[in-house]
C-alpha cells in the first residue's frame, strides 16, 4: 500500500512539474492586436510606435500616443512603417548645409 501512495505521489509530482514553465523561458507575447484602427495618428502626436510579438497571430505595430493610448495598426499601412522608421532614426541628421529640416541657412 505505501509503494502504490509513493508511486502515485511521485507521477503527480512529475506531471506537475513538466507543465511549469521558467519564467525566463516563456515565449508567449504579452499582447496581440486583433483589431485594427483605420485613421492616420499624425506624427506630432505619436510618441513610440513597436512591433508586435513574432509569437501574434497578426503582424501589426502598436502606436502609443502622447496621451498614453495605445492603438493598433496593420503593419501594411505606409504610413505607419514610415513613421516607424523615422522614430528610429536619429533626431537630426547632418548634413552639408547644416541640420537637415532647419529654417536656417
Amino acid at each position: 500500500m505505501k509503494t502504490t501512495c509513493l508511486a502515485l505521489g511521485l507521477l503527480l509530482l512529475t506531471v506537475f512539474h513538466s507543465y511549469a514553465i521558467p519564467l525566463g523561458l516563456q515565449t508567449s507575447p504579452e499582447s496581440c492586436c486583433f483589431s485594427f484602427f483605420k485613421v492616420r495618428v499624425p506624427f506630432n502626436k505619436i510618441d513610440s510606435i513597436k512591433k508586435t510579438h513574432s509569437g501574434c497571430p497578426l503582424t501589426a505595430f502598436v502606436v502609443k500616443t502622447v496621451k498614453g493610448k495605445e492603438i493598433c495598426f496593420q503593419s501594411s499601412e505606409p504610413w505607419v512603417q514610415k513613421a516607424f522608421n523615422r522614430l528610429k532614426q536619429p533626431a537630426a541628421v547632418a548634413t552639408g548645409r547644416g541640420i537637415e529640416g532647419s529654417s536656417h541657412p
